[in-house]
């Protein structure tokens, strides 16, 4: 017997047990007395039906199967007296689901635009996290990975970035040399600049930044970098005060690796006057120009996707 054959015979099986076991519960339910038979006797009984005589009679188009009377058949009352005979219909929900995907995003820019004499100006002064500056240098903490060290006066920068790079904005590509480029230390590299002030970094050769701080005199501004413990970008970068700490934490402070500012003020040298970073490629200034022109620019994109499981009942 084929495997089509097989399991319509099958469903015939089942769909005449299911009206035996209705027909049944309804005379009890009217008060008759119904003949009980074990599962053996339904066993038997089935196999009577698929035995080789009635396989042979088949084969001869005789009918095996007693004559069933046509009949209408509703599934929820097959359903039902295959679920639990007389009690109530289980409900079988069929549940068909669909995602609904939103996405959006958003840009915010700051811009900023500063117009000022240039004039001198004494120590440091921490203007909020990300920036800081001394007489002749603007210092921005973007993130905890990224410094930048702006000559005001020339307008050429140098910034300290990733694990970490040097790149000076006036050179081709954005690294333009590697702290591990220094081979005196591996977890400070020291930036002396042309006013006098000092900017010490604490971080591996092949790490991100952990610690910035920055002396000028007696004075002292501490940053926190990325690689610190419990470093957030709400109360990293800069701390909001100045602090008077500067000859006696400066003294006692590793520098490690040093070299100079020179050129036309993001070149680099060491002790011996040997450029390591950077190109001159304009004027080499040594007095204050008369105002400055100072551009902020400042852009947060913030993304976000939601997905929505829905329902929906077939």
């Amino acid at each position: 017997m084929s495997n089509v054959a097989s399991v319509e015979l099958s469903n015939l099986m089942a769909a005449r047990r299911l009206l035996e076991f209705e027909k049944n519960a309804e005379l009890r339910r009217s008060g008759k007395d119904v003949e009980e038979k074990s599962a053996l006797d339904y066993f038997e009984e089935d196999q009577a039906y698929i035995s080789d005589s009635a396989l042979t009679a088949q084969k001869q188009n005789v009918n095996p199967f007693p004559p069933i009377e046509n009949i209408t058949i509703k599934l929820s009352d097959l359903h039902k007296a295959k679920n639990n005979g007389n009690a109530e219909a289980a409900q079988e929900t069929i549940v068909d689901e669909e995602f609904i995907v939103t996405g959006s995003q958003s840009v915010e820019v700051k811009l900023e635009m500063r117009y000022r004499s240039s004039v001198p100006l004494e120590g440091l002064l921490v203007h909020d996290q990300n920036y800081a500056e001394s007489d002749r240098y603007l210092f921005k903490f973007a993130d905890g990975a990224t410094f930048t060290i702006l000559d005001k006066w020339t307008n050429k920068s140098t910034t300290i970035w990733g694990d970490p790079h040097v790149d000076v904005d006036d050179v081709s590509g954005n690294n333009n040399g590697d702290f591990k480029d220094l081979k005196t230390s591996d977890d400070f590299t020291t930036f002396m600049l042309s006013d006098g002030t000092r900017v010490t970094f604490k971080a591996k050769d092949d790490g991100i930044i952990e610690q910035v701080d920055i002396f000028k005199g007696s004075q002292h501004v501490k940053g926190v970098g990325a690689a610190a413990r419990g470093f957030s970008p709400e109360t990293g970068l800069f701390s909001k005060k100045v602090l008077d700490d500067g000859l006696l934490v400066s003294s006692r402070h590793a520098q490690g690796d040093v070299i100079y500012a020179g050129g036309d003020g993001n070149d680099w040298f060491d002790a011996g006057n040997k450029l390591i970073w950077g190109k001159t490629t304009g004027a080499v200034l040594t007095q204050r120009p008369s105002a400055l022109l100072e551009f902020y620019y400042k852009q947060t994109i913030s993304q976000s996707i939601t997905v929505q499981a829905v329902a929906r009942n077939a």
